[in-house]
């Protein structure tokens, strides 16, 4: 059987979910490079050893790391479309599949991509209103707005809440981050959980940038993607559509 390997080692709930998460990588990476052209080394790197402990895998790390990155981000069962979508734009751009390919600020960023794609084919084919679109916003604006999400998350372990947020401002945290680049300064304006915990315009001249120049980028366009991305700090359900 396919997850034999989860009782052979005695593996706990969260390694025999990230064991699971590597079968799926497994079997998209087989249904990518199923026109041969892999060489021995890159083979034994994209999947799951035969013999040994799978948990010592360099794949296995990876998908670790990868579960830790996105809690709360994903759905469990979109994991296999995350996974595909890196897969697919990495060799569509002619380069190296590794299993760090799907872990990391550049992996998110190819999912956002594929999933704006897969959304608006999945609202037509249904006929339904899509999600806000990108088209037309400068894609750094977007780079941004998408980079935030992931690393609060990441730093909340888990979706953030309003109460997260305002100590990462009250205790200096959060302005480090801004000031380094690791939150967008669009987050830092359009955000409602920080507006409950500080006064905008003061805040961000302490961070080093002026409100209201950020306010003067913030297009209709941007303003309603940032609502759907941040739908969580707004009182509606999180989680990516599907």
């Amino acid at each position: 059987m396919r997850y034999d390997a989860i009782f052979q080692w005695n593996m706990s709930p969260s390694e025999a979910a990230t064991y699971k998460l590597a079968v799926l990588y497994e079997e998209e990476f087989h249904k990518i490079c199923k026109d041969g052209g892999i060489d021995g080394g890159t083979y034994r790197r994209n999947t799951i050893p035969k013999r040994g402990d799978p948990r010592k895998s360099n794949l296995f790390r990876h998908c670790w790391k990868l579960r830790r990155e996105t809690r709360g981000l994903l759905q469990p069962e979109q994991y296999r479309l995350y996974i595909q979508a890196n897969l697919t734009i990495i060799k569509l751009n002619n380069g190296r599949i590794e299993p760090n390919a799907i872990c990391g600020d550049k992996a998110w960023i190819r999912w956002k991509v594929y999933e704006r794609w897969y959304n608006n084919k999945l609202a037509d084919i249904n006929h339904a209103t899509p999600p806000p679109s990108a088209t037309g916003v400068n894609p750094k604006i977007i780079r941004e707005i998408d980079k935030t999400k992931k690393f609060l998350f990441e730093k909340c372990d888990g979706e953030p809440t309003v109460e997260k947020i305002t100590s990462f401002v009250e205790n200096g945290i959060m302005k480090l981050w801004v000031m380094t680049g690791k939150v967008s300064k669009y987050y830092v304006v359009l955000s409602p959980f920080v507006a409950t915990c500080c006064k905008i315009d003061p805040y961000c001249e302490s961070c080093g940038f002026d409100a209201m120049l950020i306010q003067e980028k913030t297009t209709q366009e941007v303003r309603e993607y940032f609502n759907y991305e941040y739908r969580h700090e707004f009182g509606s359900p999180s989680g990516l559509a599907v």
